[in-house]
């Protein structure tokens, strides 16, 4: 039995080699063409993988009117951030949060995946606290602010990532 998985840990990683380990480590994904879909307390995270480049994205939905106020608090908060980047959608209604590495088998996965969600939990956390702080200081009103218990809902249809 070690042998096989040795072996598994030894083959080429694929999108279903992905999920199939995700599916073991009860995250209970949604495959789909090019990407699959998690929840990653109680959002939408989207997992990507192609030519050895795997990315782990989180997404939110923002008021247009705190898109700079978002802005201002990513630049500082992306200094103490290694593996996370918030990035401001196209349309200023949505934030992403992208945790993304190089990665080519099922062990380095099984080694990257958790880290990367646990990076994007913290980068969140420390994002969300930090706009408190500044709405705080700036005398805003909180209440312009999805949370993140708010955000987009995990039962909802998004297009593919292209």
């Amino acid at each position: 039995m070690r042998q096989l998985c040795s072996k598994r840990y030894k083959m080429a990683l694929t999108l279903r080699s992905i999920f199939r380990c995700m599916m073991e480590d009860g995250f209970y994904p949604i495959y789909e063409d090019s990407h699959i879909l998690f929840n990653l307390d109680d959002n939408l995270a989207v997992l990507e993988y192609e030519d050895g480049f795997l990315s782990v994205r989180l997404f939110f939905s923002i008021d247009p009117e705190t898109c700079m106020l978002f802005m201002e608090v990513s630049n500082s908060t992306m200094l103490t951030t290694d593996l996370v980047k918030p990035v401001i959608m196209d349309d200023r209604k949505n934030i992403m949060f992208s945790c993304e590495t190089m990665c080519d088998t099922l062990k380095e996965f099984r080694k990257f995946f958790p880290r990367a969600v646990e990076c994007i939990r913290e980068a969140v956390t420390e994002h969300k606290s930090e706009m408190k702080r500044t709405i705080l200081s700036q005398g805003l009103s909180a209440s312009s602010l999805i949370g993140t218990d708010e955000g987009i809902s995990s039962k909802t249809k998004r297009k593919p990532l292209s």
